[in-house]
């Protein structure tokens, strides 16, 4: 039994996350503003095409970096930091092209009507990668105003730039396009408001001897991670894939706009509260502060994010064919399907780092193969048996929300029992390029 853990410190968490959460929501309804007049301009069959786009770019994107970026989490010493940054740097730049081979080799497989993603997942992937690595620079650095804004520029960005291209009634393609130049901007902008030259000359100077030697020390986040990760991002993104191939691009399109916005208020809260985590336990690693810290993220998340969220879901019939028109019913029986399953993931959302920090990958890896199991099983048994459409997704949700409701169990258990934080744990590193990060 834990004793002398003190109260949820929930009043700090929500000033905390009030920042991050801010622009998070102005990003956010930036893309909920644009989906109305996007739903007008792309046909249904083209959001089915960038909702696979997307979808793929997330799960490749997941593991640009092999994970890497996540051991930023808890290190100290500017001169490690350096080291890991560029080895992040190298593995976005080999799996980048690694996937470009790979899709040169698949490229007479691929449908004429998405051939032209071979040529810009890669772009996505590497843009995905690389904006992991600034959020996780920017968390380990403590620099929550400018991760804020990052909420706010790469959501409002690629809107705004696929309402203009769709207005100067460019192909379909083009929301592709819109959504790998906001990974850059945000790139080139978070860049130089939290990068110093002295952080540039840093990286620069690393030694390979010594990124190679952290890589061997770090193997968890590659061996276990990577997987675990792969599982994580499928089951978010891989359902709107094989919807797609086993109901049409169409119905791809539906389940891609629902999911958007019925997981809207976990992006623009429950992932604040994550990031909220992570830099209070950079701060403070002990477990008592940490488990303080988590009790109240489930009360903000749960109030605040999953009751909304079944709230969305219940009202989805009576608001979608007013915002979007008659083409898009599907989508609210989509939304209603997705609602439990979307309250489940807010609640899980908040803890998603836990694995990373107490550097227990492991335990990531069990949890989202089950979690996998849960998703996919049901989802592929429904497209066998011949089942609806909408029958396959609710069997999947229904899977989804008992997965998520697994994850948060597991990792406040984890959090619990586990007595030893990761950044505790580290050795003592060279200071000779300590410096303060702006």
């Amino acid at each position: 039994m834990i004793t002398g853990v003190p109260a949820s410190p929930t009043g700090k968490i929500l000033r905390a996350a009030g920042g991050v959460s801010a622009m998070a929501i102005a990003g956010q309804l930036t893309l909920v503003a644009a989906i109305p007049v996007l739903a007008r301009v792309y046909s249904p069959a083209d959001f089915g095409i960038f909702t696979i786009y997307l979808s793929i770019v997330n799960i490749l994107g997941a593991v640009a970096a092999l994970r890497f970026e996540a051991s930023l989490y808890g290190v100290k010493d500017n001169a490690r930091a350096y080291v890991t940054v560029k080895l992040i740097l190298l593995a976005v730049v080999v799996t980048s092209v690694v996937a470009f081979a790979a899709g040169q080799l698949l490229s007479g497989i691929v449908p004429a009507r998405v051939s032209h993603l071979v040529w810009l997942v890669p772009l996505g992937m590497a843009g995905a990668g690389l904006v992991e690595a600034m959020n996780c620079w920017s968390l380990r650095a403590g620099l929550l105003r400018d991760f804020a804004l990052g909420r706010l520029i790469l959501p409002a960005t690629m809107a705004l730039l696929q309402l203009t291209f769709g207005l100067a009634h460019f192909q379909g393609e083009s929301m592709v396009h819109a959504h790998i130049l906001s990974q850059f901007i945000f790139i080139g902008i978070l860049g130089y408001r939290v990068l110093s030259w002295e952080d540039i000359r840093g990286i620069v100077r690393a030694r390979w001897r010594t990124v190679f030697a952290i890589a061997r020390r770090e193997y968890k986040f590659p061996l276990f991670d990577i997987p675990s990760a792969l599982a994580s991002f499928a089951i978010i993104n891989l359902p709107a894939i094989l919807v797609g191939s086993l109901f049409g691009a169409a119905f791809a399109g539906y389940l891609g706009v629902a999911a958007r916005l019925i997981t809207g208020p976990v992006t623009l809260i429950a992932t604040p509260l994550s990031n909220v985590f992570v830099a209070e336990a950079n701060k403070k690693s002990s477990r008592g502060h940490l488990i303080g810290t988590a009790r109240g993220l489930l009360i903000l998340a749960a109030g605040l994010t999953a009751l909304p969220i079944l709230a969305l879901g219940l009202a989805a019939p009576y608001i979608v064919v007013p915002l979007l028109g008659e083409p898009w019913v599907p989508a609210a029986e989509i939304m209603t399907a997705l609602a439990f399953m979307g309250a489940a993931q807010a609640l899980s959302t908040p803890l998603q780092d836990v694995p990373a920090l107490l550097r227990r990958q492991e335990v990531r890896l069990l949890v989202d193969t089950a979690r996998t199991a849960l998703v996919f099983g049901p989802l592929l048994f429904g497209a066998a048996a011949g089942l609806a459409p909408l029958t396959v997704i609710y069997l999947m949700a229904a899977g989804g929300t008992v997965g998520f409701a697994i994850k948060t169990a597991a990792y406040l258990y984890l959090l619990s029992h586990d007595v030893q934080f990761a950044g505790a744990a580290m050795p003592k590193q060279i200071h000779r390029l300590e410096g303060k990060t702006p």
